[in-house]
């Protein structure tokens, strides 16, 4: 079976001496001595068959235009297939490589430091897995050839590689419940078993449904109140319908504005939150107790949230007031709003009043919690 492209097996074999006999009584010569081989590399790259190798001459002289041919070939005893040959000739006592009829754009031959790099490659054909590397070489001088000789590299190339089998278990793809599925969706939904992680703050995670001034009575037309009420109610309704989950508790906040006097503001805090906790009650029937609910009374956080987001004027000079644990004067209660009242003639905090305040009168849905039911012990 051929191997893909992304299969790559390398022999590497580290040298071999190669012997080359001129016929010396034809032409009075001595023996030529040998040329060294070293780092030799098949790899198999699926559709092809790259070798490359390196060599030196070793006590070996060339006389001028002496020329020796050398051919890698490999051999499986039946069949036999030859890499591009090089040849080396002499020239001013040198060795050097001449462009002939040998030579290709793809094979590469460098010389540097007295070393060659020869880099060839054929194309892949089954049989040629398990055959023997071989280099044949002829020597041409005097107008004669001497006879071929040929030196084999010990071992067979393009053997299977030690395999290494590794059972593959698909991965399963735990499936999701009903209430994974919306809490990817929707921040205000979490796992039960993470509430520990849960900080009371409100943000960008809760859905707040929004109150007039002065007011704790629920207005589907006011702001985006009816868009989000039928958030919380379908998405608690998918939950509790759905054969996998149920919604545990309901964190709920109340919040009023700064203006008007602070225990008013108290009091507006907690009667909001529990009109949205009455509102899902009955559409939603999710049992009273079921219902956590908290008095935020003013929102100074979230207050200070848009203030930070915002450009408004003398934004700098707002913020550490709004951002002040000391209290002030003989009704501390009141002395931020006191001081935002006065700051710059009350131009920072008429913009807030028509800006942000409505935002912060709410009964806030911080989190909805649910809980995963294992269908093996219904």
């Amino acid at each position: 079976m051929r191997l893909t492209n992304h299969s790559i097996i390398i022999i590497s074999l580290f040298l071999l001496l190669l012997s080359f006999h001129t016929n010396a009584a034809a032409c009075g010569e001595p023996d030529r001595g040998r040329l060294l081989i070293t780092n030799i590399q098949v790899k198999n790259l699926g559709d092809s068959i790259e070798l490359s190798f390196n060599f030196v001459p070793d006590q070996f002289s060339i006389k001028k235009k002496e020329v020796i041919l050398v051919t890698p070939v490999i051999s499986d005893g039946t069949h036999q297939a030859e890499f591009l040959p090089f040849a080396i000739v002499g020239k001013r006592g040198k060795i050097s490589f001449i462009r002939s009829l040998y030579y290709q754009k793809s094979m590469k031959v460098v010389g540097y430091k007295q070393m060659l790099v020869y880099n060839a490659k054929m194309k892949y054909e089954d049989w040629m897995k398990g055959s023997i590397l071989a280099f044949e070489s002829s020597t041409k001088i005097c107008t004669k050839r001497a006879m071929l000789t040929t030196a084999t590299v010990d071992g067979r190339i393009l053997q299977d590689p030690d395999v290494e089998i590794i059972e593959i278990i698909k991965e399963i793809t735990p499936v999701q419940t009903t209430a994974e599925r919306l809490s990817q969706d929707y921040n205000f939904l979490t796992a039960i078993s993470k509430r520990s992680e849960f900080g009371k703050e409100n943000g960008n995670k809760s859905v707040s449904i929004l109150f007039k001034s002065g007011s704790s009575m629920i207005d589907s037309g006011y702001q985006d109140n009816e868009q989000n009420l039928d958030l919380l109610v379908s998405t608690i309704d998918k939950i509790n319908h759905s054969p996998d989950s149920r919604v545990t508790d309901i964190l709920i906040v109340g919040y009023a504005s700064p203006e008007g006097d602070y225990r008013m503001n108290l009091d507006f805090a907690e009667k909001r939150a529990i009109a949205l906790r009455d509102y899902l009650i009955q559409r939603t029937k999710i049992d009273k107790k079921s219902f956590e609910m908290i008095n935020g009374g003013i929102d100074w956080f979230g207050l200070y949230r848009m203030v930070d987001e915002s450009d408004m004027p003398y934004k700098e000079e707002v913020l550490p007031i709004i951002d002040s644990n000391t209290i002030k004067g003989s009704n501390g209660k009141q002395s931020r709003r006191i001081e935002l009242m006065g700051l710059k003639g009350g131009v920072p905090y008429r913009y807030m009043l028509k800006n942000f305040f409505p935002k912060l009168r709410s009964g806030t849905c911080i989190k909805v919690f649910y809980e995963n039911i294992d269908q093996k012990t219904k």
